[in-house]
Parts: C-alpha cells; structure tokens; sequence
C-alpha cells in the first residue's frame, strides 16, 4: 500500500469505519458519485482524515478491496489440485458476488487512468492475489500433481484472466460452475502437458 503521510497514527476505529462507508457506498451506487466528501459524512470522520490516510479515493478502496479479500479469499490447506483449487476459486466468485465486483471494476477503472495508481494497484492487490493462487500451484508441484518446470505464471494469468475478462464484460456468470470450469480447465491443461 502506499504509505501513509506522516501525522497522527491511524484510529482503527476510524479506519474501519472509512472502509465499511466506501465498501457501503460502492455497493449502493457502484462507482457513480463515489467522493471523499461522501466517504467522510458515511463513516463520520473529517474530510482531512481521509486527505492525511491515503493519496487518492481509490486508494481507499483498495484498501477495502484488499481487506476484503483478505477475510474472504484464503488459500485452504492444500488436499489436492482439484479440491484446492475448486475452494480457493468458490472463495473467489463468493468474494466477487458479496461486493468484491464493483470494488474491482472501481479499480481496474481508475488503474486505467492512472499511471502511479496502477503501480500501487498492481503491486499490492493484484501480486497479493497472484502469489495466493501461485502459493497454491507450487504445492501441487511438490505433491506431483503439476510437472516441475510448468509455467506457473502462465497458469495464474489463465485463471484470473478468465475471472477478470467475465467480471469487466459481464457475458457470463462468476459462480461456483464457473469455478468448476477453471478448475477443470487447469487440470486438463497440467496433465495435457505433462502427459
């Protein structure tokens, strides 16, 4: 995340409440009219607090976006390829349909139009997600389910391109068949190539 100017530390308190209000605010309206003035009258704190805390209003919800994703999307104790990775991605379309959508499209969105957020965006959010999902890969490679030198990134830009590319367009559902589907499709893809 990017750092924090300096000043009086952060009240969790107040923090939390900032987060609920752009998470609320995001949920009721999408991104439509999403302010700091707003954020600060949900969450009852002064416009200033929101000014010294983050850099931009879609740093704040990154940081709901990464909160989120941390309470909701862990990477299970590993049992097989197949299982694992069917959990970990039901997390994923669970996260996605509680309100996780419109916190990304947010993002995504604003990493479009923002060179130095996206570099924040990129390297907070999207490597944390990534490194879960490759965390989960290379236990697969240790238990003989992926072949050893199987392009690992290959794999995870796969998974969360079809997740990103249904979430940005919106022709299909992102629900536990579609988790299904992944899952399937990476399998037939490690053993394809390691056949």
């Amino acid at each position: 995340m990017a750092q924090s100017k300096i000043g009086r530390p952060r009240s969790e308190e107040a923090q939390k409440a900032i987060l609920n209000a752009a998470h609320e605010l995001l949920c009721e309206n999408g991104g439509q009219g999403l302010t700091i003035e707003g954020i600060a009258k949900r969450a009852k704190v002064g416009k200033p607090t929101l000014y010294r805390w983050w850099p931009t209003l879609a740093d704040i919800v990154l940081e709901a976006a990464l909160c989120q994703a941390d309470t909701d999307i862990t990477v299970p104790s590993f049992v097989s390829l197949r299982e694992t990775l069917n959990l970990f991605l039901r997390q994923s379309m669970k996260a996605i349909a509680d309100g996780g959508d419109v916190h990304l499209r947010f993002l995504m969105a604003h990493a479009q139009q923002d060179d130095e957020f996206r570099k924040r965006f990129r390297d907070n959010f999207v490597a944390k997600r990534r490194e879960a999902l490759r965390s989960l890969l290379r236990q697969a490679v240790e238990c003989g389910q992926i072949a050893p030198g199987q392009n690992l990134e290959t794999i995870v830009d796969i998974v969360f391109g079809a997740m990103w590319y249904r979430l940005l367009v919106g022709h299909a559902s992102m629900d536990n068949a579609f988790a299904e589907e992944l899952t399937e499709l990476v399998i037939e893809s490690v053993q394809t190539s390691s056949a």
